[in-house]
């Protein structure tokens, strides 16, 4: 860890290494991070051969939507996976980037717990790997953190 902050050090240099870690500028620093991380995040990837978008059903600057909202917009948006996609991205885990982990959730919007209809399933990681559950569509709202797949082949 040192050697990491030595180098950021000798690369910005002491005026800006001041600057960015100053208390002062926390909020600032944070939101910069998180504007990089966001910029870092694939818009495509490839799962056991399977080449995927990764998509928003957010618009603009929306944080949230209903779950019957997100449907629809992943329907435009050619999004609207099921079973046989959640499955191969489950079965082939190791493929999805790392930089992804913790950080997002896949929805399957065409994939209903046929034990209850009104919950649609969703991917997510769990401490050492992604897993699988159900959320009711119509509980509340879906947030950023969650993203539509757009199989291409």
């Amino acid at each position: 860890m040192f050697r990491k902050l030595a180098h950021l050090l000798e690369q910005l240099g002491e005026e800006r290494f001041g600057v960015l870690i100053s208390s002062d500028n926390t909020g600032k620093v944070k939101a910069f991070c998180d504007q990089l991380i966001k910029d870092s995040i694939p818009i495509k990837m490839t799962i056991g051969g399977r080449i995927y978008e990764i998509l928003s059903y957010l618009h603009n600057s929306e944080n949230s939507v209903d779950g019957h909202t997100m449907i629809e917009r992943a329907k435009e948006m050619n999004a609207h996976l099921g079973q046989d996609d959640a499955q191969h991205l489950l079965n082939h885990q190791q493929d999805i980037p790392t930089s992804l982990q913790g950080g997002m959730t896949f929805v399957f919007t065409d994939w209903r717990d046929p034990d209850c209809p009104d919950d649609i399933c969703f991917v997510f990681w769990h401490k050492d790997r992604w897993i699988q559950s159900w959320r009711q569509l119509n509980y509340g709202v879906w947030y950023g953190s969650g993203v539509v797949l757009r199989r291409k082949r």
